[in-house]
């Protein structure tokens, strides 16, 4: 049985869309592709340094006025070397090394009837008068690209969690 003939000059275009895809296929994985797989990298690193912040605030928050009052080892209160231990070792494996994670806390206190904020010592809170209301830990730190290990100055992450301070 033969079969029916095409009109002419459409007998060679048999395969023409699969060579098509063959050759946009790779550019558009190229082009949406890796950005996005960049951008997830970016994503998981920022959200454990938001989990890291989060975390540091919440026990600043509830940590007794005895631990604010105290200075720590690093000439810190004490307070806060066990929240950047805290930071440090929740982002042991998301920031290398040699990079800083040290976390910045400002406090807002009360002093008779106004408010202010500074950064925290532990010679604010050793003053009676000073209620301490309010703290926000910050923390900035530049993105690794994973693929090349370095820096990439046009995105840093910088994450402020303020909380109420509840200790006693």
């Amino acid at each position: 049985m033969r079969r029916a003939r095409k009109i002419t000059g459409q007998q060679y275009g048999r395969g023409s869309i699969a060579v098509e895809a063959a050759i946009v296929l790779p550019i558009l994985v190229l082009f949406f592709g890796l950005p996005s797989i960049l951008l997830a990298f970016y994503f998981r690193q920022y959200t454990a340094v938001q989990k890291a912040t989060h975390d540091a605030a919440i026990y600043l928050a509830t940590a007794p006025r005895l631990e604010m009052t105290t200075t720590g080892p690093d000439g810190n209160f004490a307070a806060l070397t066990v929240a950047k231990k805290i930071v440090e070792k929740e982002l042991a494996g998301i920031v290398p090394d040699g990079v800083s994670v040290t976390p910045y806390v400002s406090c807002m206190y009360r002093v008779g009837n106004t408010t202010q904020m500074n950064a925290c010592t532990s010679q604010i809170f050793k003053v009676e008068t000073n209620t301490l209301f309010r703290l926000d830990v910050a923390i900035n730190v530049p993105y690794i690209n994973p693929l090349t290990g370095r820096e990439v100055d046009a995105w840093y992450m910088s994450v402020v969690a303020p909380v109420r301070y509840l200790g006693k």
